[in-house]
């Protein structure tokens, strides 16, 4: 392990000469503090390590922390033969013991996806179950699938919503659960699945979709995005941000690498759209809000934060950039990099 100083990507009146982070491999990851309440989150003495490094990308989307164990989607990786998928598949693993100082005990533990085809993103649901958005192929529908108890039978999954009055959905992305109304799943269905040579040509536009469990109904929410990708409520399920990843697929700067906000209105509806943010490289993937309103999304060169009024306070710069990442007890942030796998001890202010 070794130590050095912050990349400070601004001036900023923080104690630099106290600040000690421990950093795995510098290289590949550091911290860049814009602002004084990112350093106030990051405390004194961060840490970033790499705890795992694949030779596949099996570190990609999800990130969903339960009981000691991450829960995490690849990216997609070839295989032999599967026209369905245009030979292509996409990997869910446990990766536990994720909290342990000993390295050694992390193990990555495969999870079965034959029902939940092409999984991507996913949460908590319940009290100790999980929900994957699931892609789909040209062959299987996509859907939310949930995983009751992923410790004692990971292999076991419920599909809850597989189709929108009877069409097909594009390739679900992912997906965030609000507990102020009842437990209601919103998730997002962008075209990915079709470009990616994973599903048939779309049969509904780009939307954001809320399924209500009590109802068994689900309805749009939200349209107009490009391709909406990552979304998260706040802390008191009143606002809801949405990435749009339009950009990916366009040459840079000529597509939208986007934030949204919208007010979460009572029953079913979203109001007030506005432009939170735009992400200084890339685009913005995965997204979560902590205790004290930041929002972190995962972007070209790593690890972004906004404070609420959508100011850009720091990054985890990530060689290489994150797609996703999850939130811990105890200060602690895994990233997800594709083919390494990144944990970070945060010191300062507590915002999990």
């Amino acid at each position: 392990m070794r130590t050095t100083k912050v990349v400070a990507l601004a001036s900023a009146p923080f104690a630099a000469a106290q600040f000690a982070p421990t950093l795995s491999n510098p290289d590949l990851a550091n911290f860049s503090v814009i602002a004084n309440d990112f350093s106030a989150i990051i405390g004194q003495t961060p840490s970033i390590e790499l705890i795992q490094n694949a030779t596949q990308p099996l570190f990609h989307e999800a990130g969903v922390f339960l009981n000691g164990s991450l829960y995490v989607s690849s990216n997609r990786i070839k295989v032999a033969s599967d026209p369905a998928t245009s030979d292509q598949t996409i990997l869910l693993h446990a990766v536990t013991n994720v909290m342990s100082g000993d390295l050694s005990s992390i193990a990555l533990n495969p999870m079965d996806t034959s029902q939940v085809v092409l999984p991507n993103g996913g949460a908590l649901y319940g009290p100790s179950g999980l929900v994957f958005t699931s892609q789909g192929s040209k062959t299987a529908s996509g859907g939310l699938f949930t995983i009751p108890d992923p410790a004692g039978n990971p292999n076991v999954s419920v599909p809850l919503v597989t189709d929108f009055y009877g069409k097909p959905f594009n390739s679900l992305n992912d997906v965030a659960v609000n507990t102020r109304d009842g437990g209601s799943l919103w998730f997002t269905d962008p075209d990915y699945g079709h470009l990616q040579g994973l599903r048939d040509a779309p049969a509904l536009p780009n939307q954001v979709y809320r399924f209500d469990p009590a109802t068994n109904s689900t309805r749009v929410v939200a349209d107009g995005f490009s391709r909406p990708n990552g979304l998260a409520f706040d802390g008191e399920f009143r606002t809801l941000y949405i990435t749009d990843t339009g950009g990916s697929e366009a040459p840079e700067g000529a597509g939208p690498a986007t934030i949204y906000a919208f007010d979460v209105a009572d029953g079913p509806f979203l109001t007030n759209r506005r432009v939170f943010a735009y992400a200084p490289k890339g685009i913005p993937d995965g997204i979560r809000v902590d205790s004290q309103g930041n929002v972190w999304s995962g972007i070209g060169s790593g690890l972004a934060v906004w404070n609420r009024a959508g100011t850009l306070i720091g990054q985890v710069l990530v060689e290489g950039g994150v797609a996703n990442f999850g939130f811990a007890p105890n200060g602690t942030v895994f990233v997800l990099n594709e083919t390494k796998l990144w944990r970070i001890r945060l010191t300062g202010q507590s915002v999990f």
